[in-house]
């Protein structure tokens, strides 16, 4: 068996312990939390449906308090009959029968899991009403009941009310609502079509250039201009930055999600030359780098101008971040593409045009600046992969400090810890030793960078457990005393997997389920920055921006195939730094998934967490898209597509 055999099939074995002890820890941490009372997943049942009262969806924070809902429906009997009533109530409840009373709630809100099992009095021939009221704290009451012998079940015509005198059909559970705001849009293929003219100008244009050109068929001095990815990096910098200067004066203060909150973190070590505690505001259980480094900034502006015309002032540190992730999408597709400048320049593109850079890079906000850090730490991960050279102290080193920048800006970067602690060591002690290299030890090269990152960072997590006797706290941390809800209040099974509401409807699909949130936050402002109401929604062409819905189907799927092509060839997806960049995205979705069935919110299912991803997703997509270069015709169409996928994605968001 020769030496390189063998050493694929450790790394084989290796990555598939990997995959096997990362499934069941996702699983044990499920599981984990399905037993807790305060989780909020609805278990389906056979025999009947959870329903509730029929209110439109709320978009906005509900308020701290106790929920209760009246169910009620009505048998006949033609015999007189004893029964059972079975049921399960989210989360406290009472029932009556004819009026009388035969349960009331004990006030425990913490065994709603179990199934409760009534035995009714002898019932006589004739009409009678079940009712059953639910209590609920911070959620919506639901309920759960059926009857064997009554031949009754929760579902359709069942009735709710609130005061027991105006009463309504109930709500099945899996139904959310109306959301009046996401029909003032058009429906996408509407949107779609009436932008077609442009889109087929531009498409037109680009695609006929790059079949003309790869038939030979322009002129000599025409075909010999050729855009190298650094040209076509800087130009897309210099896009950048004129939309940057353009809109940072010119979009409302009030729009981007949570502004405000972030705003008073800024101004709050501003004034106090200090970090607040994390009960001290909305946004103060976040990390600090951002807010020191804003906070600084806003001292030295308001020297020199009023307070409103700093705030915009502030902006154009987001609006930084967002330029510099087009130059870290570059430097990773340059290493991961070193010798194919076509897959350069289109993973430079679909990683640093991605709208979710648009939208999260023009409000204030940590996640910008966390994103600059994380695909940093990415980037070095790659060089230390891809590059024998570049396995040295300072790679080490910068891998460690950019990991510890990005963690003291916002937590979710820690997520990229274990996939750099094993896949740098994997493919460094696999790969064939360079004796020019002068390799540092890696095993001694991870230590280096884990202790930096500890230096960095690790300071604020233990101040956080010194104080609070926790590192990391979240913004629903129950001891910032913060207390609020949002609809939808529970999670189902169809929330985790449903998917299409946001290919037509995709502003504020995010109140449909898991995938819907996170394709339209993904592809397009789904959530309006957001703004709630239609008359205050940011100045985007709106047309455009529902219209890429469609478009990004395409890119979704390169992606799935960039994906699948790695895995095909794991071996060399290792060695290549692709399998990582797939690592980065099953994780972070993973830990979005897990959050969003703790959580239930609908803001949770939105894919701004995973913002330092832009490199993974632009060079993914990219591998997905290299088999349809080539072919002559098959590259054009796909050149003619970016193109107008590009444009569309830029004007969207250029006021």
């Amino acid at each position: 068996m020769s030496e390189n055999s063998s050493k694929n099939k450790i790394i084989i074995i290796l990555l598939s312990l990997a995959i096997i002890l990362f499934a069941a820890a996702t699983w044990l941490a499920i599981n984990k939390s399905l037993v807790k009372p305060e989780n909020s997943y609805l278990a389906a049942h056979p025999k009947a449906e959870w329903i509730r009262l029929d209110i439109p969806f709320r978009l906005n924070a509900r308020n701290n308090g106790s929920e209760m809902t009246l169910f009620r429906t009505t048998f006949d009997l033609t015999d007189d009959k004893t029964a059972k009533l079975n049921f399960k109530a989210f989360r406290g409840a009472g029932v009556w029968l004819d009026g009388k009373p035969l349960l009331k709630s004990d006030g425990d809100l913490n065994d709603w899991r179990d199934e409760k099992v009534i035995d009714l009095p002898s019932l006589k021939v004739g009409k009678h009403e079940l009712k059953i009221a639910v209590v609920n704290n911070n959620a919506h009451p639901m309920l759960l009941a059926w009857s064997d012998e009554l031949g009754l079940s929760s579902g359709s015509g069942w009735e709710a009310s609130r005061d027991d005198y105006v009463w309504n059909p109930a709500l099945n559970a899996g139904k959310s609502g109306s959301v009046l705001i996401s029909n003032k849009f058009k429906r996408a293929d509407q949107a779609l079509l009436h932008s077609l003219p442009y889109m087929l100008c531009v498409f037109v244009l680009v695609a006929g250039f790059i079949w003309m050109r790869d038939q030979d068929k322009l002129p000599a001095a025409v075909s010999k201009i050729m855009i190298t990815p650094k040209a076509f990096k800087i130009a897309l910098i210099f896009l950048w930055s004129v939309m940057a200067l353009n809109n940072f004066n010119i979009l409302p203060l009030k729009l981007g999600m949570d502004s405000t909150g972030h705003f008073t973190y800024i101004q709050y070590v501003a004034d106090n030359l200090s970090l607040p505690s994390p009960i001290e505001g909305w946004q103060m259980f976040q990390p600090p780098l951002y807010y020191v480094i804003s906070a600084v900034a806003y001292k030295i502006l308001t020297t020199m101008m009023g307070v409103e015309s700093a705030l915009y002032w502030l902006r154009l540190i987001p609006l930084a971040c967002g330029a510099i992730m087009i130059e870290v999408c570059y430097r990773s597709a340059k290493l991961v593409f070193a010798e194919n400048k076509t897959l350069q320049v289109i993973a430079t593109l679909l990683g640093g045009f991605m709208p979710m850079n648009f939208v999260m890079s023009q409000f204030w906000g940590n996640e910008p600046l966390a994103a600059v850090f994380s695909g940093l730490t990415i980037l070095m991960a790659l060089t230390l992969i891809i590059q024998e050279d570049k396995r040295n102290l300072k790679s080490y080193a910068l891998l460690g400090l950019f990991m510890g920048l990005a963690i003291l800006t916002k937590a979710t970067a820690s997520l990229l810890i274990p996939l750099c602690l094993f896949f740098v060591p994997l493919v460094v002690l696999s790969s064939k030793k360079d004796t020019t290299a002068h390799q540092f030890n890696p095993i001694a090269g991870m230590a280096l960078s884990a202790l930096i990152t500890a230096l960095v960072s690790g300071w604020y997590y233990l101040r956080n457990f010194y104080e609070y006797g926790k590192p990391f706290i979240g913004g629903w941390d129950a001891m910032r005393e913060i207390v609020w809800w949002q609809d939808h209040g529970y999670r189902i099974w169809e929330h985790f997997v449903t998917f299409g509401s946001s290919l037509l409807r995709p502003i504020y699909s995010t109140t449909n389920g898991l995938w819907d949130g996170i394709y339209a936050t993904l592809w397009l402002d789904g959530n309006l920055s957001g703004i709630s109401k239609f008359a205050s929604r940011p100045p985007w062409n709106d047309d455009l921006m529902v219209a890429s819905a469609l478009l990004a189907l395409v890119p979704s799927i390169w992606i799935l195939i960039g994906i699948a092509r790695t895995f095909i060839a794991p071996v060399k997806g290792v060695m290549n730094g692709r399998m990582f960049l797939v690592g980065c995205v099953v994780i972070y979705f993973t830990a979005v998934t897990y959050l969003y069935l703790n959580l239930p919110i609908y803001s949770t299912a939105k894919a701004s967490y995973t913002l330092g991803l832009l490199p993974c997703f632009g060079i993914l997509a990219t591998v997905g898209v290299e088999p349809f270069l080539k072919n002559k015709v098959l590259k054009a169409i796909t050149c003619g597509f970016l193109g107008v996928w590009a444009s569309t994605v830029y004007l969207t968001y250029f006021v």
